[in-house]
């Protein structure tokens, strides 16, 4: 915008000097023909001066269209921005959603092992059932043997019960015995032997009876004792089961649990890869529409500096008199001091020049590919500052060596 108010000024300047020299030269010439002349030279002067207030009409337009496109380059950053601070937030929702997955995966790892840990207290409760159960059976097997001996003490007590009833014959038999010891004396001694045979006997099979209920006692005490333990163990491994059960209930209902938490981690999972793969997809856009209105602000703002630099020498161009042979000698002078040659190449060959500033350049002097490679330092400083731009775009674009490669693929002259 600067240079476009200086060039304005400039044009003002320059009709301002060629409105006083046409008054000086009115004042100077009296004669008829220097005012023919005169004349002349005012009505060429008044049609330059149309010429430059179209071009300072064209001037203004084209002022309005750069600041358009200044607009429109603003417009085009800010909404860079925006897309810059969206990716940035989406980015950042997809960094909280993998975050969120590494927890659930956490999670699900330790319900797996708590499932594990689960299973295998199931078996050791399932080995321990069947324990209890192998211990049952041999508990029942002892009882079975208990009533065995029972019956089998039951046998004995009969047989001692029947000994006992075949003693009162004996002892009615012992009564008439006595009598017939009365009455046989000599056979007296021999019969209290008898007696006392009897009385032992009597003695032993008392003790023998009382052994005997007192086993029985026993017995029956242990067998008491057995079944309440066995009542227990009942009880205890009804208890057991029952708590089992309602472990293994709760085991299921935990695991039905689990599985429904794989499958919504499974959907999250399945939906967090859309969502990448759509922010990806976004993302690419966002990139390819990024890149492709960076080089089409690129390739405004290159258009716009040749469009400058065509302008000024465009202005310059007219401004300057045909019948100054000064000036005419000093703008050959800024082409580098040389004359058209007879050949003339296609610098639009050469990457960074483009339609116009090939124009701009053989206004100035420069038509061949060997004209740009012989330039030097000081060559590249003055001819930036001719074109309006900078020396670092001719160095970056690299004019020179390109000229160079150019010329060798035309001529096969190396330079």
């Amino acid at each position: 915008m600067g240079a476009l108010i200086l060039q304005m000024i400039g044009c003002l300047l320059v009709a301002a000097t060629i409105g006083l020299m046409m008054g000086w030269l009115l004042r100077s010439f009296a004669t008829s023909e220097k005012r023919q002349q005169l004349s002349e030279i005012a009505t060429r002067l008044r049609g330059r001066e149309h010429e430059l207030d179209t071009l300072n009409h064209e001037l203004k337009v084209r002022t309005s269209a750069v600041q358009m496109l200044e607009g429109k380059m603003i417009t085009s950053e800010a909404a860079l921005k925006d897309l810059t601070a969206d990716l940035a937030t989406k980015v950042e929702q997809i960094s909280t959603l993998q975050t969120e997955l590494r927890e659930k995966g956490v999670h699900l790892h330790a319900a797996e092992r708590e499932r594990d840990t689960l299973r295998r207290e199931v078996e050791v409760a399932e080995n321990k059932y069947k324990a209890q159960q192998t211990g049952f059976a041999e508990m029942q097997s002892q009882m079975e043997n208990a009533e065995d001996v029972l019956v089998s003490r039951d046998q004995e007590i009969a047989t001692l019960k029947t000994w006992v009833e075949q003693l009162a014959p004996k002892d009615a038999e012992i009564a008439r015995l006595r009598a017939r010891t009365e009455e046989l004396e000599p056979f007296q001694e021999r019969a209290r032997r008898l007696e006392r045979e009897l009385e032992q006997d009597r003695a032993r099979a008392s003790a023998a009876m009382q052994a005997k209920e007192q086993d029985l006692a026993r017995h029956q005490a242990h067998i008491g004792e057995v079944e309440s333990e066995l009542a227990r163990l009942r009880t205890q491994n009804q208890e057991d089961l029952t708590r089992f059960t309602e472990t293994l209930q709760q085991r299921e209902q935990d695991l039905q649990r689990l599985r429904a938490t794989v499958e919504e981690l499974d959907v999250f999972r399945g939906e967090v890869e859309k969502k990448e793969i759509q922010l990806r997809e976004a993302e690419e856009r966002r990139v390819m529409d990024v890149s492709e209105r960076e080089e089409e602000i690129g390739a405004l703002r290159k258009r716009l500096v040749e469009y400058r630099v065509a302008q000024r020498h465009q202005t310059q161009a007219k401004s300057t008199s045909p019948a100054d042979p000064a000036s005419h000698s000093s703008t050959a002078s800024r082409g580098v001091g040389k004359s058209r040659p007879a050949q003339k190449d296609d610098l639009k060959q050469i990457h960074g020049i483009g339609p116009v500033m090939e124009r701009v350049l053989n206004r100035m002097g420069m038509f061949t590919f060997r004209q740009i490679a012989e330039w030097k330092e000081q060559d590249v400083e003055h001819m930036a500052s001719e074109l309006n731009t900078f020396p670092d775009r001719i160095r970056h674009d690299n004019w020179i060596a390109g000229a160079k490669e150019q010329h060798f693929l035309k001529y096969g002259e190396e330079l």
